[in-house]
């Protein structure tokens, strides 16, 4: 049998050992120890900060809902996020119509005769005939407002003239009637093209107002304003580890309930101060923070 060997304490000082997290004595001289905590710092060390920022717990005034919670909103919001889903399927409609409108433009229109044998643009233009000359017209005119001329040989008074001019007047034709025939043929199109037009700035007026009013919906509680954070613990399908290897959050209990008092409106809520760290003297001496005690934390692991 080998020698068996004495189990040594680790935590005693007997025969040199050195305990784990003891420190370790520094040897000024030949046969002179101290403990490092008497020595004078090292004149070369960096300089130690002059100010300690405040800085409040990292915990959110009100929390996110974690994954997996049911979703219970008020009605406006109900009815705004259906509004925002019904135009989404509007707008992915109106697409799509247009889509197949374009890849089956002109398939109802049937071509009778053969293309091959068609008139080119040129012959077409050339075979066009001119068009008739107006002047014909005139001399007739003038020819017929002589022969009035004749006949009407007495002058009219001035009360006559001016029922003639009433009578006549429902008879005459609009001097640019051609234009407004035109006008009136296309109205319908007209009317079709400003209501698409109108319907179109009206889609991108509700999408400025909806993106408007996400950006300007601040969530509060209480007396202070609270803006939604990421959440702290990522869900389980986002994590690496095992859960059974996790440890706790770094948030106390104490203060998870603290929060939850003021999520749900019964005290007021804090605001975090992430855009106000004050800067503190360092008092002289052993350095005191301003910090949240609860406390000792428990370490747990799921």
């Amino acid at each position: 049998m080998g020698r068996i060997s004495r189990s040594r304490n680790l935590w005693s000082d007997e025969k040199g050992a050195k305990a784990v997290s003891r420190p370790q004595p520094v040897v000024v001289a030949k046969g002179w120890k101290v403990t490092p905590d008497i020595l004078p710092a090292k004149p070369q060390a960096p300089r130690r900060r002059k100010y300690a920022p405040i800085r409040p717990n990292n915990r959110d005034a009100v929390a996110t809902p974690l994954p997996g919670q049911s979703y219970n909103p008020v009605d406006e919001d109900h009815q705004e996020a259906l509004r925002k889903a019904v135009r989404q399927l509007d707008r992915k409609k109106k697409k799509d119509e247009k889509f197949v409108k374009m890849m089956t433009l002109g398939r109802d229109k049937k071509y009778e005769g053969n293309f091959s044998a068609d008139k080119t643009w040129e012959e077409e233009v050339k075979e066009v005939a001119p068009k008739p000359a107006r002047k014909p017209q005139q001399q007739q005119s003038a020819a017929g407002s002589k022969n009035s001329k004749k006949k009407s040989k007495k002058k009219a008074t001035k009360t006559e003239s001016a029922q003639e001019a009433r009578r006549a007047m429902k008879h005459r034709r609009h001097p640019m009637r051609a234009e407004v025939a035109k006008e009136t043929d296309e109205l319908d199109k007209l009317l079709a093209d400003h209501a698409k037009r109108q319907a179109k700035r009206e889609a991108v007026r509700l999408k400025r107002r909806a993106a408007k009013k996400e950006n300007l919906s601040i969530k509060h509680y209480g007396r202070h304003y609270h803006t939604p954070l990421v959440v702290d613990v990522a869900p389980s399908d986002k994590l690496v580890g095992s859960l059974r290897h996790l440890n706790g959050g770094y948030v106390h209990p104490v203060l998870d309930r603290m929060k939850s008092l003021e999520e749900r409106n019964l005290v007021p809520a804090r605001m975090r101060h992430t855009y106000n760290k004050r800067k503190v003297l360092k008092p002289k001496g052993e350095v005191r923070l301003k910090r949240e005690e609860f406390g000792i934390m428990p370490e747990t692991s799921f």
